[in-house]
């Protein structure tokens, strides 16, 4: 039976799930003002029913909102979600952003030909580098030369001028029981909706994702044998881990991440890092007492000579690399990237990883966890006649077709024998496919995501316990659904300055007391006006 939940009643119990700017800059996508100061959020009533797909069971049933089912092998026989293609070869062009090389041309990809079969059109995907992404959607805007499908992707200033302008309101189409239409894009979970609504109407659809910050990982084979607390309870047994793991004469620190201990030391002392409100008035982490007190213990653990030297600066791939070696046996990484650890260290005799769950500060201390995204990115759809948005969004739903059904397999995977060899029902990509996969269909929709790892029945496990354990804990985001232009032009660069002062005290080069002026200066340089655009739209809704 398919049941019909009104996003409002997940609203209710759900809020915790919230989550604020995404990192590459998607605070702009978030619900909408009139273009100028101020911002307005989202009615309820815009966002669309909630609808779970039913065509798979999982093995593993997330009991948050959100949450991702686990997979431990993909469905024999697997079922697909639309009886034949539900376009008539309807051409649709799209611009959209890659995170990878580019993938082979579709009349060279069988992926791709399969794709657009299974779809019955022909997909022009034009993707350009993330680096390059934003300079390119400025000029296809500016021209008027937009194609039919863009993804809004980073900081993009006056966003609802933009969308009033030169896309569709999708409200009509999506809202409430009209996204019964399009079964798979109602599967999306209501948080992500909310930051596809601005100015009071539903102006895209989104790329949902698992709101999962990063996962703390630890080297269970290294950290055990020395006797040290594997998931520390409190801030001291976290330090006594820390300073354990430290053998210079070894090259072996405790951590190469900083910044990453910092947020974990604010979550132990119960404090978000991100904005908070309470009877209307929003403040934001870096103006908490627990921000500053966490930045003095990381200057103590910098001190004691707990961080790789090269700890600032170094990219994820250096950190990654430090790991995989026991150089530092703590990583914190990408939760969705979990399955590449065991993978790096399976050529490492005795490679075990194990995991930290976010602790309170001592017994008295409720722990808070960093949150993820709701969404990495929108789909907008150019303006058009109603025939030609609803054939878009019909191309949307069938890319967002649940894991376990052909159309999944399809994109994911392409053609068993060309690009994927199945071990058992699970489809393994062969060096070909690795490549073929490439084309950024996601990066417009997807399914909620999974957590399937093939053939890493136990790599599952603990990415579903960590996540059913993490995100109960995660802190209410009361900016989620509100628009604050402020925020967008001026965030990143107040971001810039906080964090040349916020690591300069971590490395001791810089008293702590430097923290609160720096805090100053944010609110007189936007700070202060952020606030007031997102009190000022949390008043109005509320």
């Amino acid at each position: 039976m398919t049941h019909h939940i009104p996003r409002r009643s997940l609203l209710a119990g759900a809020s915790a799930l919230a989550v604020g700017a995404a990192a590459a800059g998607c605070s702009t996508t978030a619900g909408g003002g009139d273009g100028g100061g101020g911002a307005q959020r989202v009615a309820d009533s815009v966002l669309p029913n909630f609808i779970p797909s039913t065509l798979v069971e999982p093995d593993l049933v997330s009991t948050n909102e959100g949450g991702g089912q686990g997979f431990f092998a993909y469905p024999e026989d697997p079922k697909a979600a639309f009886d034949s293609p539900p376009l008539s070869g309807e051409k649709i062009d799209v611009l959209t952003f890659t995170f990878d090389p580019a993938p082979p041309s579709a009349k060279d990809n069988p992926l791709w030909q399969g794709v657009q079969e299974g779809l019955g059109s022909e997909l022009n995907m034009v993707f350009v580098p993330t680096a390059e992404y934003g300079q390119r959607f400025a000029t296809a805007q500016a021209g008027g030369d937009l194609p039919d499908l863009v993804s809004i992707y980073g900081t993009v200033q006056r966003l609802p001028d933009l969308l009033q302008a030169q896309f569709t309101d999708l409200t009509e189409y999506l809202a409430g029981d009209a996204i019964a239409d399009y079964p798979h894009l109602a599967a999306i979970a209501t948080q992500s909706w909310q930051k596809a609504a601005i100015g009071g109407k539903l102006w895209a659809v989104p790329k949902m994702s698992i709101p999962m910050g990063q996962a703390q990982l630890i080297r269970e084979d290294i950290v055990e044998p020395l006797g040290l607390p594997m998931q520390p309870t409190t801030y001291e047994e976290f330090k006594e881990l820390l300073l354990g793991m430290v053998d210079t004469k070894s090259s072996r620190w405790g951590s190469g991440d900083p910044e990453a201990v910092h947020n974990v030391i604010v979550g132990a002392l119960g404090s978000s890092t991100k904005w908070t409100e309470s009877g209307g008035k929003f403040l934001h982490a870096i103006e908490n007492p627990e921000y500053e007190a966490a930045l003095n213990n990381v200057q103590q653990l910098w001190k004691a000579g707990v961080f790789h030297p090269d700890s600032i600066g170094a990219t994820n791939n250096q950190r990654n690399d430090w790991f995989t070696q026991g150089v530092t046996p703590m990583v914190f990484g990408g939760w969705g990237g979990w399955s590449k650890y065991p993978m790096w260290g399976a050529s490492v005799p005795g490679f075990r990883l194990g995991s930290i769950i976010q602790f309170g500060y001592d017994a008295s201390t409720t722990p808070v966890s960093t949150k993820g995204n709701v969404v990495m990115a929108l789909t907008a759809l150019k303006k058009a006649e109603p025939e030609r948005i609803k054939t878009l969004l019909t191309a949307l739903d069938w890319l967002a077709a649940p894991f376990g059904s052909q159309e999944y397999l399809l994109r994911k995977y392409g053609i068993e024998g060309s690009t994927y060899d199945l071990d058992g029902t699970d489809p393994i990509l062969n060096q070909s496919g690795q490549q073929m996969r490439l084309v950024p269909f996601v990066n417009l929709v997807d399914a909620p995501q999974a957590i399937y790892d093939p053939g890493q029945q136990v790599v599952t496990q603990a990415r579903f316990d960590y996540q059913e354990a993490v995100l109960p804990i995660q802190a209410p985001d009361p900016t989620l659904g509100l628009y604050s232009e402020a925020a967008a032009s001026k965030e990143n660069q107040l971001e810039r300055a906080l964090t040349d002062v916020r690591q300069a005290i971590m490395l001791d080069r810089a008293p702590v007391s430097a923290w609160a002026e720096a805090v100053d200066t944010w609110r007189s340089d936007g700070g202060d006006e952020i606030r007031a655009e997102y009190e000022q739209a949390f008043a109005a809704e509320n």
